[in-house]
């Protein structure tokens, strides 16, 4: 069955989201994350140590700490540490807390922003979603597609409650930056897109392949005789790039990091919107492969800017100068980081599938299509996808992209399964009614089987993430001053937010010194591990030995110190602190002499 929208032109519909469905949507989708909680929606609960570590930035923030200063200063101290992340993603967290603290106090406001920053952000996707299906295939297609947000797994998991970090909001920037390369008003479009992938990247340097990507189709629009494209595009990104960047980190901070925006790719993209914005529109009237070329020599005058200005950067690794043991024990096993054949098979599967189905879709879509304008808006898309699903396979963090933006093809895909299943014979029609059901059922089914896969190794149904209940261990821990821990670098930033106490290292790479300090004091013998605790400052270590760090430790060396803690065998200088064993966790303080 043919859809009679299923091959318009672009703009031939109206892109108005069918906020009613969606909103419908979102409440049952949002139910099914808080019900899957099981009610664990407190900072203790944090999934990852990245979430726990935003709300420790956000506090900070409305404790006074400066705009432009972003170091943690409970990490590493007493210098603290530089961190490479944006205020941006800490201003919807700031907002809910101050808007809700005068009436329901600090702690009830935070837990309420943890809760509902994540759903707002599941809300925005779908409703990007639904807005360009709606466009091509009307506002029931629209709906679909806001359901498969859900079902995109390595997005939705990460709209979940108690998921603040970064990704989310890329996610749904990469979603604006879609809506707007299909756009009807190119100039508009345009500049939406490089707006929107210019906050991107201004939050993580993750969003530069996407970027990338986007250049390429533009450069191809460029070809067809369409440079409005790539001018709007290269013109707002850098132009943003640039308020961005003075915006959220000023002038105080003007080393060239290569693992955020900084003055180098500022330069860059500036040389880049500015060169095409002045040489592409002399060259209108010129034969497309002379406009090519300009691309490429202004290309080849960004890539030698950064050569000159900072050419570690160049190999495109942000963590190239991360301690090599640090990267061996610890970066290296970052699965989010890592390639899809390094993933458990069932995420994988979400990785794949989806991104595949929506191939599959633009494909027949683009047979399909009624005229020319039709085939380049589907050919157009199906590049995209197949660029972020390439990513994807190499960076499973970045597999989101691609997932959010299958849902639209495969949102026309799954309607027009349904409509052939209602065509055939009863008992058929009976049985697409019970796969409708499953279908509306599957985005909660997915995402809690998600949190599953991606939770810490070793956490069974029921427990906290990270393998102990910290709240439980608080009232034991708050007993003491505030002091430095010696603790792993999966549960610091839950410490971190949980208690007063300070950490030497949590699992961020700019402290690599810091992190090589912890991993060398859990692996190696006891008495290395004071001589590194003298040095640091720590006068209590504080584990997890159910967490999967712990036992990674304890596994890699048994007869290393954290392995002796684990096993009872507690060397003299160390006394046991009593703890609630429900919780799980276990402290030591160095003895008094």
């Amino acid at each position: 069955m043919s859809y009679r929208n299923s091959g318009q032109s672009p703009g031939e519909r109206s892109a108005a989201i069918p906020w009613r469905g969606v909103l419908l949507a979102w409440v049952a989708i949002s139910l099914l994350m808080l019900v899957g909680s099981g009610g664990r929606l407190s900072p203790a609960n944090f999934v990852d140590g990245d979430d726990a570590l935003r709300l420790q930035q956000v506090r900070d923030l409305l404790g006074g700490q400066a705009w432009f200063d972003l170091r943690q200063y409970r990490i590493a101290p007493p210098d603290g540490v530089a961190m490479h992340w944006t205020r941006v993603v800490d201003i919807p967290i700031a907002a809910v807390i101050l808007l809700l603290r005068p009436l329901l106090g600090q702690g009830l406001a935070e837990s309420i922003a943890i809760v509902i920053v994540p759903l707002l952000n599941l809300l925005a996707a779908m409703a990007l979603a639904a807005r360009l299906a709606s466009r091509q295939f009307g506002p029931r297609i629209g709906i679909v597609a806001a359901l498969l947000v859900a079902a995109a797994v390595p997005a939705s998991f990460r709209m979940m409650p108690l998921r603040i970090d970064h990704h989310a909001m890329q996610f749904v920037l990469a979603l604006v930056a879609l809506n707007g390369l299909f756009a009807c008003a190119s100039r508009i479009g345009a500049a939406m897109a490089g707006a929107a992938l210019a906050l991107a990247l201004a939050i993580s340097l993750e969003s530069l392949p996407l970027a990338v990507i986007v250049g390429g189709l533009c450069t191809l629009r460029l070809w067809r005789g369409q440079g409005e494209w790539l001018i709007g595009y290269l013109l707002s990104l850098s132009v943003a790039s640039l308020a961005l960047f003075l915006a959220t980190r000023g002038l105080a901070d003007l080393a060239q990091h290569c693992d955020a925006v900084s003055p180098v790719h500022v330069a860059a993209l500036l040389w880049m919107g500015g060169g095409a914005a002045i040489v592409l529109p002399q060259l209108r009237d010129r034969p497309p492969l002379v406009s090519l070329l300009a691309v490429g020599l202004i290309g080849a005058g960004a890539v030698g800017i950064a050569a000159a200005w900072a050419p570690q950067c160049l190999a495109g690794d942000a963590f190239a100068s991360v301690d090599p043991l640090v990267r061996q024990v610890w970066l290296d096993s970052v699965l989010e980081g890592l390639p899809v054949w390094r993933q458990e098979p069932g995420f994988a599967a979400t990785i794949i599938l989806l991104p595949l189905f929506g191939l599959l879709a633009c494909l027949r879509l683009f047979k399909r299509a009624a005229d020319r304008a039709a085939k380049l808006f589907w050919l157009d898309y199906a590049l995209l996808l197949l660029g972020a699903t390439l990513v994807g396979l190499l960076v499973a963090r970045a597999s989101g992209v691609s997932c959010l933006f299958a849902t639209v093809p495969a949102a026309w895909q799954v309607a027009e399964q349904f409509a052939r299943w209602r065509r055939d014979s009863l008992l058929v029609r009976r049985m697409g009614r019970v796969v409708v059901m499953i279908t509306l059922l599957l985005p909660g089914v997915l995402v809690d089987q998600a949190a599953r896969l991606l939770a810490p190794a070793g956490q069974a149904h029921g427990e906290v993430a990270l393998g102990c209940d910290f709240s439980r261990a608080v009232p034991a821990l708050e007993a003491f001053p505030p002091q430095t821990l010696l603790t792993g670098l999966d549960i610091g930033p839950t410490l971190l937010v949980m208690t007063r106490h300070k950490v030497i290292a949590t699992a961020h790479h700019r402290a690599d010194t810091a992190i090589r300090d912890v991993i060398e004091a859990f692996l190696g013998p006891d008495e290395a591990a004071r001589l590194i605790m003298t040095r640091r400052g720590p006068t209590m270590v504080v584990i997890c030995p159910g967490g999967s760090e712990a036992r990674f430790y304890a596994e890699k060396a048994p007869g290393g110190f954290i392995a002796h803690l684990m096993s009872g065998k507690t060397p003299p200088w160390l006394e046991p602190v009593p703890m609630p064993d429900a919780g799980g966790v276990k402290a030591w303080r160095i003895k008094q002499p």
